[in-house]
């Protein structure tokens, strides 16, 4: 039976005693004896509705329970994902949570943390960091080291979206020729992102198998990605839908024969200047930005190469099946989401139909007109 006493021999506190849902004896110690009173009822209450966890299990340290019980549920992620997840941990959640035993992590203190990290950090970093924390805070509570996840009411800072840049044909073929000048060997890599749409990870993993140059094809499969501590990781492309293939225009095709013809690699189409696997950063930092600044259009990513290409099927009059089957995505109505601003029945059209019922408008209805009212026609 449960009880509370106060303990002389305890400085005068008040001791709770009680036994757990599989009849072990256990007792807390309170300065207050209204303190004593709700945790008695509250532990009274968690144990009949299957909610009871036992104080003693959130004694162990987060990085503990890391190490032990969460990242054993990251195996099945992806290489990309658990590499991601990984360097948040190890950068922006373990050097602050690692020595704390789990029940002393409460709401306050991982709101004074996304607080804190905002001030450093963009949005989009902060977001995922507290989305990865809530996950290993989840995780504890489910294996009931914790009664509730204090992330949960966290508030979190809002990610104000970039506007995306798309090039004309003109701009698309200033930027390979400024590419020329800065490394002649990624000259192609910008044709085909821009028409054909593959992400960089994708376009660095192409090889020559991947080509078709008959039929004006390229079999988009799998993707590279730099994972720390494990290097260059190859793996499938995200989604069956991302395995594509996508038809070139013959200006591509050139442009891809002339660059096997200079610069002839047994594998990889846009292989690292000493023939690796590339890196997107170095990739990044020592071609794609000078030949960016060149061409003059500050802000050009490597991603915007794939909303050039989507912006130019859309012009060429791709309906929105044939841009979903193109870039992989799931669904049309997703791609009709992200890009409904690009396709021509977006407003003007809509409105321009409109216009047309208006003065088609006839001053007697077209059918018949029943009052429901009354329950007569007229």
């Amino acid at each position: 039976m449960a009880t509370i006493k106060r303990r002389a021999d305890r400085g005068g506190r008040w001791e709770v005693r009680y036994r757990d849902p599989a009849g072990a004896q256990k007792a807390k110690l309170f300065d207050l004896r209204i303190d004593a009173e709700q945790f008695l009822t509250s532990t009274e209450h968690s144990k009949l509705t299957g909610a009871y966890v036992d104080p003693a299990l959130g004694r162990i340290t987060f990085a503990r329970f890391v190490d032990e019980s969460y990242r054993p549920t990251m195996v099945g992620l992806e290489a990309s994902t658990r590499g991601r997840d990984e360097s948040y941990l190890r950068t922006h959640i373990l050097p602050v949570f690692g020595p704390r035993p789990l029940a002393a992590i409460d709401y306050a203190t991982c709101q004074a943390w996304v607080n804190e990290l905002t001030t450093r950090k963009a949005p989009a970093t902060v977001v995922k960091a507290a989305q990865i924390m809530g996950k290993v805070m989840k995780t504890a509570m489910r294996a009931k080291r914790i009664p509730h996840n204090p992330m949960a009411e966290v508030s979190l800072p809002t990610i104000v979206e970039s506007e995306d840049i798309y090039l004309t044909p003109a701009q698309v073929e200033a930027l390979a020729d400024a590419m020329t000048e800065v490394c002649g060997q990624y000259r192609a890599l910008v044709w085909l992102g821009c028409y054909a749409g593959p992400r960089i990870g994708e376009l660095l993993a192409l090889r020559w198998t991947d080509l078709d140059f008959m039929r004006r094809t390229v079999t988009i499969s799998r993707k590279v990605i730099e994972i720390p501590g494990a290097g260059m990781v190859e793996g499938s492309t995200k989604t069956k839908a991302g395995r594509r293939t996508v038809t070139l225009p013959r200006r591509v095709v050139a442009e891809l024969e002339a660059h096997r013809a200079a610069f002839a690699s047994p594998t990889l189409v846009f292989p690292s200047p000493s023939g690796q696997v590339a890196r997107a950063h170095n990739l990044r930092r020592r071609q794609w930005l000078p030949a960016v600044a060149c061409a003059g259009i500050e802000g050009f990513t490597f991603h915007d190469m794939r909303h050039t290409a989507v912006s130019l099927w859309v012009a060429a009059g791709a309906t929105d099946l044939e841009v979903a089957k193109w870039a992989g995505h799931r669904s049309a109505s997703f791609t009709k989401s992200r890009y409904a601003h690009l396709f021509p029945e977006h407003g003007e059209a809509l409105a321009d139909r409109l216009d047309a019922f208006i003065a088609a408008s006839t001053p007697t209805p077209a059918a018949k007109v029943v009052d429901f009212r009354a329950g007569a026609s007229r």
